[in-house]
């Protein structure tokens, strides 16, 4: 299990949860960094979050999936999809606290837009670095950073959630701008790679993606295994 505190090395703590449950690949980014990509199978892993101020028992643990990095449970309850309102909400470093502590006992619309948000800071910040950085910014602006200017001390889920919506497609996409060659390598397990087949490396062809799924090919740091 992984703990996770809101506090303003946010994105540093995702990175290191998502380097830990998924498998790193020779396929380079537009920014020259590399993508990152699922598991196969049907184990899952837990993260708890906790407040940036408070004690550890006081967080709530989601499940995820290897496969696709989806949130299975918030605790023991099952969890399925985000609430409609969702890209109403532009939360604080303070709100996500506030969720935390509240949703032991929340009940009804609020449980349920409660639940989505933790669900989306969290798994779209893995599968996405904007989405990492944003939620980490926006913590930092709340908590009065002296050195970072400029970031928005809220963070509108409106502005992310396209490309929340679209990591499926735009992992899609992504894989298929690579070349045969990369796809074969990419998807079998490096123990069974020859040595010339490790250090394959190729980047991505962003000319063969869809203009409408660019964006979300970009910030997609975890790409889903195909199929």
């Amino acid at each position: 299990m992984f703990l996770l505190r809101i506090a303003e090395d946010w994105a540093s703590q995702i990175s290191r949860i998502r380097d830990a449950h998924t498998d790193d690949t020779h396929l380079i980014r537009f920014d020259n960094t590399y993508y990152r990509l699922c598991r196969p199978g049907p184990e899952t892993f837990k993260v708890t979050v906790a407040p940036g101020i408070g004690r550890v028992e006081e967080g709530i643990t989601l499940t995820l999936q290897v496969r696709d990095l989806y949130v299975t449970h918030i605790g023991t309850q099952l969890f399925g999809r985000y609430a409609s309102t969702l890209d109403r909400l532009a939360p604080q470093a303070l709100t996500l606290d506030q969720v935390v502590h509240e949703l032991p006992t929340a009940q009804g619309d609020r449980l349920f837009e409660w639940q989505s948000l933790l669900v989306f800071c969290v798994a779209e910040s893995l599968r996405n670095d904007l989405i990492a950085m944003a939620v980490g910014q926006m913590i930092s602006a709340t908590m009065g950073n002296p050195v970072l200017r400029g970031p928005a001390a809220q963070l509108p889920v409106r502005d992310y959630l396209p490309i929340a919506r679209t990591w499926g497609q735009g992992s899609d996409a992504v894989f298929q701008a690579f070349s045969p060659q990369a796809q074969r390598i990419v998807l079998r397990p490096r123990s069974q790679l020859s040595l010339v087949e490790r250090r394959f490396y190729e980047r991505v062809d962003e000319t063969k993606i869809p203009s409408h799924l660019v964006r979300s090919a970009r910030t997609i740091k975890v790409l889903k295994r195909p199929g």
